[in-house]
């Protein structure tokens, strides 16, 4: 399966630049390797690029999209629009800035309903940025 057309987002928000695994319904794992001309290091901080703390929620929130929006085998395929619901207790040991690998780990650990409920981390080159959990809710199309 092509898991990154899963994604409703494209360039330059579509942050998973590859999906390095996947249980649907359960978890996956993808990267993204920073680059001096990434849109969000314009500004953030000049002379000492930043990979902004809303850039790393929003890599887990794509990668924990791809393990709630991909169904468990036996089950019939529902594409969803998933969207961010809530963003619950993100801490951020270390920063990093370009030409890293960030690596995003997602775990679904709760569902009621349309709603997600995901934990995760994010490394930078294995080290450590980002950890937390947040809540992706199954919107209808339009």
């Amino acid at each position: 399966m092509e898991y990154l057309s899963l994604l409703p987002h494209t360039p330059p928000m579509r942050l998973v630049e590859e999906v390095v695994s996947v249980e649907p319904g359960q978890q996956a794992v993808c990267r993204r390797l920073t680059r001096a001309d990434d849109f969000y290091f314009q500004g953030h901080f000049p002379g000492q690029p930043v990979v902004p703390a809303i850039v790393l929620i929003e890599l887990l929130a794509q990668t924990g999209g791809l393990a709630a929006g991909t169904s468990r085998p036996g089950e019939p395929h529902q594409p969803r629009a998933l969207r961010v619901a809530a963003v619950d207790g993100f801490r951020f040991p270390a920063g990093c800035g370009t030409d890293v690998v960030l690596e995003a780990q997602a775990r679904v650990v709760g569902r009621m309903g349309g709603l997600f409920k995901i934990e995760g981390t994010v490394t930078a080159d294995g080290v450590l940025v980002a950890r937390g959990s947040l809540t992706l809710a199954d919107v209808p199309s339009r």
